[in-house]
């Protein structure tokens, strides 16, 4: 929860943690390096066909590092594994790195949503294809 509230400066309650857990557990991927967490994608499925990642995060110092597109991997190969065909996310405008890192990973971007986050800045969408 710490990485999430820092990486995001957003707190989300243990409960909706633990929600996503027992809904989709196969969907929550972690990466642990010397017995810390590194990097978190947690995800919900959308439909039968499209998963939905809520978030990402990586400790800031090991940004850069691959630890991101590790998870992205692992979360698409449990996507195809699982017979869904596409991702969806939503990114904020301002955060390039964010947006830059997805394209690079064949998201491509669908969509605006206006004051989508609650200190009102507009989301991107972006979506991929699974394989």
């Amino acid at each position: 929860m710490s990485l999430v509230t820092d990486t995001f400066e957003q707190i989300f309650s243990q409960e909706m943690y633990l929600s996503i857990l027992q809904v989709w557990p196969e969907g929550q991927i972690i990466d642990v390096e010397d017995g810390r967490l590194a990097g978190v994608l947690l995800s919900m499925r959308r439909s039968a066909t499209q998963g939905r990642i809520l978030v990402m995060a990586v400790e800031p110092q090991r940004r850069g590092s691959g630890i991101g597109s590790a998870l992205l991997r692992a979360f698409l190969q449990q996507c195809a594994r699982e017979g869904l065909m596409s991702v969806v996310l939503e990114v904020r405008v301002s955060n390039q790195r964010a947006r830059e890192f997805y394209r690079r990973h064949g998201f491509r971007e669908e969509g605006h949503l206006a004051k989508y986050y609650p200190d009102d800045e507009d989301a991107t969408v972006m979506t991929r294809n699974v394989v």
